[in-house]
């Protein structure tokens, strides 16, 4: 009998290693990827941090009249300690948006943009917390909630980053996956008729490539104490003014690509017909943000290198900042002055081997933290 549990035992063990040696290999790769950055072409009266907050920010976006709105980082689960998640940056603080009273639907929120139509346009992921997506819109004027819309499962589950038509009628969404455990997809969303279209799900350009990320200290970013790869699919979005072009960028990506518009709203064409119209835009360090300047140079974070650049199509990246100190440089906006905005999420920082956020103590121990101000040129 003793021998008995003994050998299942034993067999049981060599099973275990079997599945971690087996999960190692296919979600714990990857190579590092190549250094792009260049020297930085900002001097130090370029860039400034006007936003100094007591928790990390997530997304920050401006509005058609310059107005500032920012988010703290879903990941670190602010609700845990403060009752605001959207802020708008007025007269040197941050103000609840649209109101204190609203904040609780907020709570989980990761992006957040302002269309041309004065509407901020904020977007709740669902899956991490066994939820159905949903997609906001607040009108900037009068602070109702004037779009209001739950995906149904299996929809958007890790949409993050989103853009709006110059026309208002359509959100082009890019949903992340989880690791590659789910499958990346651009998500287009028809507003009049409040219906989605998933597009590209699991293409090359929208997927995870095989890359080790690393940390602004240099060690490779992984989980579960190197079992699993910190990979993202398809994150940043951005459009042209006109609204023709949508650039996606993929983080865990070597490529910034760019798609028309119009192939992805017409329900005719096939993922294979619409794939075939993407063009290759140039090579980008692993990213998480990106938005155009008016002449489609492309600003993106650089989150291994702790900055920003831009990316002329055709051209190669080159660096604007690299500060040591940025640990995750996260989401970015050009206001209509021409500054560019960008914050640092402090991921590597505070989130642990399992994608646990940091206690209260530990956050504010850590701060303050910061939203980027670059000068325009």
């Amino acid at each position: 009998m003793i021998n008995w549990i003994w050998r299942t035992a034993l067999v049981l063990l060599v099973l275990v290693f079997a599945f971690l040696a087996w999960f190692k290999l296919t979600h714990g790769g990857g190579k590092p990827y190549p250094d792009l950055s260049t020297t930085p072409t900002l001097s130090d009266d370029q860039i400034s941090a006007p936003i100094e907050l007591p928790f990390p920010p997530g997304m920050v976006t401006s509005g058609p009249d310059g107005r500032i709105f920012y988010t703290y980082h879903m990941l670190h689960r602010p609700e845990r300690f403060v009752d605001a998640t959207i802020f708008e940056w007025r007269d040197g603080e941050g103000v609840p948006f649209p109101n204190q009273d609203m904040q609780s639907e907020f709570h989980g929120a990761m992006g957040i943009t302002v269309d041309t139509h004065d509407r901020l346009w904020v977007i709740k992921p669902g899956a991490l917390d066994g939820l159905r997506t949903r997609l906001m819109a607040i009108d900037l004027k009068s602070g109702d909630l004037v779009l209001d819309h739950t995906f149904e499962d299996g929809e958007a589950g890790f949409a993050q980053d989103m853009r709006v038509s110059p026309d208002g009628r359509t959100v082009y969404l890019a949903d992340t996956g989880l690791f590659k455990f789910t499958k990346a997809s651009l998500i287009v969303f028809d507003v009049p008729t409040q219906t989605a279209r998933i597009v590209l799900k699991g293409h090359p350009t929208v997927s995870a490539q095989n890359w080790v990320m690393r940390k602004t200290n240099g060690k490779p970013y992984r989980l579960a104490f190197g079992l699993l790869t910190f990979v993202v699919g398809v994150d940043g979005v951005a459009l042209t003014e006109n609204g023709e072009q949508l650039y996606f960028a993929t983080m865990s990506h070597d490529s910034v690509y760019r798609v028309p518009t119009a192939a992805l709203r017409d329900t005719s064409l096939t993922d294979e017909q619409i794939a075939a119209q993407i063009e290759f835009v140039g090579t980008k360090p692993m990213s998480d943000g990106i938005e155009l300047l008016d002449d489609s140079t492309i600003v993106i974070t650089d989150v291994e290198n702790g900055g920003i650049g831009l990316l002329t199509p055709g051209g190669p990246y080159k660096t604007l900042s690299k500060e040591p100190s940025v640990d995750w440089a996260d989401s970015v906006t050009v206001a209509p002055d021409g500054a560019i905005w960008f914050t640092d999420s402090r991921l590597t920082d505070l989130i642990d081997q399992f994608a646990n956020p940091a206690d209260e103590t530990t956050i504010r121990e850590r701060g303050p933290y910061f939203i980027y101000r670059v000068e325009p040129e």
